[in-house]
């Protein structure tokens, strides 16, 4: 039986639609040269984070909002994001898109850096999610040091998994898709990790660090 996977992922998005704030995050996007979370993505995103109920949480790649406004609507109301990126301007949007929701300053911790180095200065294992939706060719320095940062039972979601088909064809050898497959074994090995891959747009990786046992 032939589907028409677009058309299903195009009524997704339709029946996924996020409110207007989120909606202007996306459209203002390519004007800073970032590609948002899809609505599907978005609404898959802000499902996970809801479950996890952080506290405290982390994003490598703020954009303009559209992923951090996801999470910081499914968090508890007193929860904390700590938001990463290089590009100063696209946070100042993020700011004034979060105001503009409601979402209290405090909220929200915008930090301007490369996501490995400021990852790196955070608390090991005092954080219930961590989102990365960053340069997938960083992926294999970021994510050891997130899965750190993560709390006993914490997740750790991955943007850009299957590079949108890339990681599964093995006609593909370019250094982004060689990146992901090398961190899609090494996450498969380690048995401190439950692993999920949805291949859902540009492919979702869900990993969840297992409790401590006492």
């Amino acid at each position: 039986m032939s589907r028409d996977w677009a058309g299903q992922a195009r009524y997704a998005d339709r029946f996924n639609a996020a409110d207007p704030v989120v909606e202007a995050a996306r459209q203002v996007a390519d004007d800073y040269a970032c590609e948002p979370l899809s609505p599907t993505s978005s609404k898959i995103l802000e499902f996970l984070t809801r479950l996890a109920a952080p506290a405290a949480a982390i994003e490598v790649g703020t954009g303009t909002g559209v992923s951090a406004l996801s999470l910081l609507r499914a968090m508890p109301a007193g929860g904390i994001l700590t938001s990463i990126d290089v590009s100063a301007p696209r946070q100042a949007v993020t700011r004034e898109l979060a105001d503009l929701a409601g979402i209290r300053a405090h909220r929200l911790r915008l930090i301007t850096g490369r996501g490995e180095d400021v990852l790196a200065r955070l608390a090991r294992t005092a954080y219930e999610c961590v989102f990365i939706d960053a340069d997938p060719l960083c992926y294999d320095k970021l994510i050891p040091v997130a899965v750190d940062r993560l709390a006993p039972g914490g997740l750790l979601i991955i943007n850009d998994a299957l590079l949108s088909g890339a990681v599964a064809d093995p006609r593909d050898r370019s250094p982004r898709a060689a990146v992901m497959r090398t961190v899609l074994a090494l996450v498969s090995t380690r048995a401190d990790l439950e692993r999920l891959i949805l291949p859902v747009d540009a492919g979702l990786l869900v990993l969840q660090r297992h409790p401590q046992q006492g």
